[in-house]
């Protein structure tokens, strides 16, 4: 019973209660009973009800969800919210646990029917069990397949008007989503799981069926897969992660989510837009994998299981690359949801190490970036992976190994929304925390994460001065300069331009006060550390020279005291062009320098 556990305005013992209304002297009063039948009963209630009671058949259910979604499509709000009150969730959810259940039964007979038409693969891979795998089904048992299909279709189209309903009543305000998290949610999310895997489960099927039958047909695989997925498990799909995405937005509901069985899975299969069959020409998968399939069939008997291991490799390697991608086959829309629900969900440090070993998430999002037409995707990416970049108090996610980060992250700080290159450059700053980082960071393309953060932090632009990458950017310089390894510091003092771009910026006249202390310390960073006879000292030198008009700190009065403490370097600081004078407007009163030169 529904108004048991919440699917109505009124709960089980409540109506009990008022089954049999008594008056103040324990009195039955049928007037009054008679006068509580008399209330009318909202539309909205009329509609509930007649979608919890309608069961069979199919066409019953179809006609009261065609009703719904009229009745459901609207922007207010507050109708949204009384309709969440009313149990308009509960009652879609207890249809769709229903329909997913009779869907299941019907994908069993389905395989199994398919498996008496098309047999099995015989122990040599030949065709199902070892005859024809072109041969011709019965009128009765291409009936039966017709009719299990068009059982389907109907299941299909039914749960995406059931997940159309639950998207349009979570229109509602966030404490109302909020609220019907609490009362069902962690419930509910395997039937929203199981909408997920639905589709992606039908490609795995048609990608083996094609194999055993159509194994050496050019294109086959590829027509497989584009034809498994049917129009209404796609609008299913996009309408479950929108609503994943407004439960994500719940501080209750993140971690829930993340350790919900196969949720990551199926959403990093959502966003998969990798498909290895782009780069094979227009025979799609290699030729050679198939001309092997059809192999040696005179093989020496004690070949034969050899063989046949070495076949089973090459089909799994043929499968795995028909269903890579399977992504693109989704909705620009339902990627967007499943990327801005991944987003969500990285907020909370709890879930980023599970989701950063997730095989394909964070490959998968940096795609996204690359591969999205639209700028939003790539904008909820970009902060996507700062979350996950966080790391937890005990782990500093090793991102730098990654060559397709970097190449995003790269791609990310030259955009031109200034939000997107913000997240980008304090990723870059979080990866930047390891030392081990730090190396891989400076050495990525012969410096070109060093080129990204320089061009950064010299952008002197009036309509750019209040802007946060750039002194995220000059931070993260900083952050480097501070490693304990000396490789890093070393390609960082030897990267062309770097230390002047520290010293120019210092002049720089639409340039914050942040900035400017981040490359002043940076600077004195150097000064500690690059010393006679490396070759990055004489760009160290003239940087200082051009920064000596900085006073607002005393870090470049400092950087100076560093160089002087070694002996080694006197004689090549006394050389440097414009150094002394340096010194001297250091020293004169009002230099800043406080005689510390």
């Amino acid at each position: 019973n529904l108004s048991s556990n919440g699917g109505s305005s009124r709960n089980l013992s409540a109506g009990l209660e008022s089954d049999h209304p008594y008056d103040d002297e324990g009195y039955y009063d049928e007037e009054e009973e008679e006068a509580e039948e008399d209330l009318p009963v909202s539309p909205l209630r009329q509609l509930l009800d007649a979608i919890n009671m309608s069961i069979l058949p199919t066409s019953l259910r179809l006609s009261g969800l065609a009703q719904a979604v009229e009745f459901f499509d609207h922007r207010d709000k507050a109708m949204h919210d009384a309709e969440l009150r009313e149990g308009g969730a509960f009652v879609l959810y207890h249809k769709l646990g229903l329909v997913l259940r009779l869907s299941r039964c019907g994908d069993h007979e389905q395989d199994a029917a398919g498996m008496r038409n098309h047999g099995s693969l015989d122990k040599k891979g030949g065709g199902p069990n070892g005859g024809n795998p072109n041969q011709m089904m019965s009128y009765q048992q291409h009936l039966h397949h017709s009719m299990l299909m068009q059982q389907q279709s109907e299941f299909d189209k039914e749960i995406a008007m059931i997940c159309s309903c639950l998207e349009m009543v979570h229109r509602a305000n966030p404490d109302a989503i909020a609220q019907t998290w609490d009362d069902c949610g962690t419930e509910i999310l395997p039937l929203l799981v199981h909408v997920l895997e639905r589709p992606f489960l039908k490609i795995e099927r048609a990608v083996w069926m094609t194999l055993q039958q159509k194994a050496n047909v050019p294109g086959s695989l590829e027509r497989a897969v584009a034809t498994a997925v049917t129009r209404d498990q796609k609008l299913a799909v996009q309408k479950v992660t929108k609503v994943l995405a407004m439960y994500s937005l719940v501080p209750e509901a993140k971690e829930p989510m993340t350790r919900c069985d196969g949720m990551l899975k199926w959403l990093t299969r959502i966003v998969d837009t990798h498909n290895h069959n782009r780069h094979r020409g227009q025979g799609g998968v290699d030729n050679s994998l198939r001309s092997s399939l059809r192999g040696d069939r005179n093989l020496h008997p004690q070949h034969e299981s050899e063989d046949e291991k070495i076949r089973a490799q090459q089909r799994q390697e043929l499968a795995a690359r028909a269903m890579s991608g399977s992504g693109l086959y989704m909705t620009e829309a339902a990627r967007f949801n499943t990327i801005a629900t991944l987003t969500n969900l990285a907020a909370l440090e709890a879930n980023r190490m599970a989701m950063l070993h997730e095989p394909g998430l964070l490959d998968n999002i940096c795609r996204a970036v690359h591969n999205e037409r639209s700028d939003v995707p790539k904008q909820c990416s970009a902060l996507a992976i700062m979350n996950l970049s966080n790391g937890d108090m005990d782990h500093v996610p090793e991102m730098a190994r990654n060559d397709l980060v970097l190449e995003t992250l790269l791609r990310l700080m030259r955009e031109d929304n200034p939000e997107t290159r913000r997240n980008a450059v304090v990723t870059v700053f979080n990866v930047a925390c390891s030392d081990q980082n730090t190396v891989r960071l400076a050495r990525y393309r012969d410096g070109t994460v060093l080129e990204a953060l320089v061009e950064l932090v010299s952008q002197d632009d009036p309509m750019r001065s209040h802007e946060e990458a750039r002194a995220n950017a000059a931070e993260t310089l900083f952050n480097m300069s501070c490693s304990e390894i000396s490789e890093t510091t070393d390609r960082m003092a030897n990267h062309a331009g770097l230390l002047e771009c520290l010293a120019v910026t210092l002049r720089g006249e639409h340039t914050g006060l942040e900035v400017k202390m981040y490359c002043s310390a940076a600077l004195r960073r150097f000064a500690e550390i690059v010393h006679h006879p490396m070759i990055a000292q004489g760009a160290l030198l003239s940087a200082m020279v051009k920064a000596s008009a900085w006073t607002d700190t005393d870090c470049i009065a400092e950087a100076f005291r560093a160089q002087a403490a070694v002996p080694e370097n006197c004689v090549v600081m006394a050389r440097h062009h414009g150094l002394l004078n340096a010194l001297s407007r250091l020293f004169l009163p009002g230099g800043g320098g406080g005689g510390a030169a």
